[in-house]
């Protein structure tokens, strides 16, 4: 949500040791239970992009309480130099309730 990204391989690059097959296993549970869309676009080479929601724009707030609970506690699992960040400094809009 936050990065805005909607292709299988933006979200491959950005999620640091994810292997694709997990990466696929994960986006098909997220439509299943109505949380993005799949949109494949014919034509060559074929094109899917993925939307979120209306489902998944509720779920926006809990997320970044958890991605702001990760980012401060759990700083040496979610980043590489271990150092704990607020939500504000890895992105550029937060969200008004972590203002």
């Amino acid at each position: 949500m936050q990065l805005g990204q909607s292709r299988f391989n933006q979200f491959l690059d950005s999620i640091e040791g994810i292997n694709p097959k997990t990466l696929s296993a994960r986006l098909r549970e997220m439509e299943k239970n109505g949380i993005i869309e799949r949109s494949v676009f014919t034509g060559k080479p074929v094109k899917i992009e993925y939307t979120i929601t209306k489902k998944g724009i509720a779920l926006q707030p809990v997320l970044d309480q958890m991605a702001a609970f990760s980012m401060q506690y759990c700083a040496k699992q979610v980043f590489r130099d271990g150092k704990p960040r607020t939500y504000k400094q890895v992105y550029e809009k937060p969200p008004e309730i972590l203002k």
